[in-house]
């Protein structure tokens, strides 16, 4: 028996696996504060927040706890080499110094990816 397209097969499993899904779930987040999106109250809570790609563009989906689309936010991605990490990726959570937005940064090797989410006064 040849084992090497077995032994192909086998290397490019993952790289197939992760090309149909680069969705990467970032968790529940707990939101501290209500918030707005476009208009529209949210209130405090955990969100799940799913980070997406749709024409290589990143967005940010936002899910209730029923785990229904709330909304979809683009990404703002700046370019970051992340020299000597060998994480996929890194989510921070936190308020602006100004405390008028909730920002998640993710990081990854490459870049970071943003969204803030203005809190209701």
């Amino acid at each position: 028996m040849n084992k090497k397209p077995l032994l192909i097969g086998l290397l490019l499993l993952p790289c197939l696996l992760s090309a149909q899904s680069p969705d990467i779930k970032l968790g529940k987040i707990d939101f501290p504060q209500a918030y707005i999106h476009a208009g529209q109250e949210f209130p405090r809570g955990n969100y799940e927040i799913v980070l997406t790609m749709k024409d290589s563009v990143p967005f940010f989906n936002v899910y209730n706890s029923d785990q229904e689309l709330l909304f979809e936010e683009l990404a703002i991605v700046k370019a970051h080499p992340a020299k000597g990490t060998r994480s996929r990726f890194h989510v921070d959570i936190g308020g602006m110094l100004d405390n008028e937005y909730l920002r998640i940064k993710v990081t990854t090797q490459r870049e970071w990816l943003m969204s803030y989410f203005l809190v209701k006064k």
